[in-house]
């Protein structure tokens, strides 16, 4: 019986491929449709003679969870420790909200994407808004030199952390501002 319904089956898709691709695309798909057709006569035949099997593990599962809330997916968002204020702001920037009641730069209704603020950036190299390329990379070359670690070898450790820390934002600032210029 199970052999019988699933070459129907596969005689049925057989004549569907034929109709919507042609015959000769179907008579390739032989191999294909045999396989589908020894895993639906398996698949039938393990269902038919273990069906009691498998309603009982379905009827088992179903009292042991029955008390369990059913699980979602968690959705993880941005924590702020208060550690470093700089990411909070930008997290909001870029979400085009406001923090602490004062907006931020965001733009909402922007057709073309987050514009970054680099004001920031502007401050940590100490030039104005309208500095060139050269005069950017005077001041970073200046400031590098001035909070290179090499320097500080001999320092404390928080002296040396804090000339490492201010090498990255220096970088970081230097980086974002000469893809202006390139």
């Amino acid at each position: 019986m199970i052999y019988s319904i699933s070459l129907t089956f596969i005689l049925i898709l057989f004549f569907v491929i034929g109709i919507s691709f042609g015959f000769n695309r179907a008579i390739g798909m032989i191999p294909v449709l045999f396989i589908i057709f020894l895993l639906v006569a398996f698949l039938g035949w393990f269902a038919v003679n273990f069906f009691w099997l498998i309603l009982l593990i379905i009827f088992i599962n179903y009292l042991r969870n029955r008390n369990q809330p059913k699980r979602t997916r968690r959705t993880y968002y941005y924590r702020y420790d208060g550690t470093n204020a700089n990411n909070f702001e930008d997290f909001f920037r870029q979400a085009g909200r406001s923090y602490n009641g004062q907006s931020q730069g965001g733009y909402e209704n922007n057709p073309f994407g987050y514009a970054e603020d680099k004001s920031r950036y502007y401050e940590i190299l100490g030039v104005s808004k309208t500095a060139g390329k050269d005069e950017i990379k005077r001041a970073y070359r200046e400031l590098v030199k001035q909070h290179h670690p090499d320097k500080f070898s001999n320092a404390s450790d928080s002296e040396k952390e804090y000339h490492e820390n201010k090498l990255k934002e220096i970088n970081e600032a230097y980086e974002k501002l000469s893809k202006d210029f390139s």
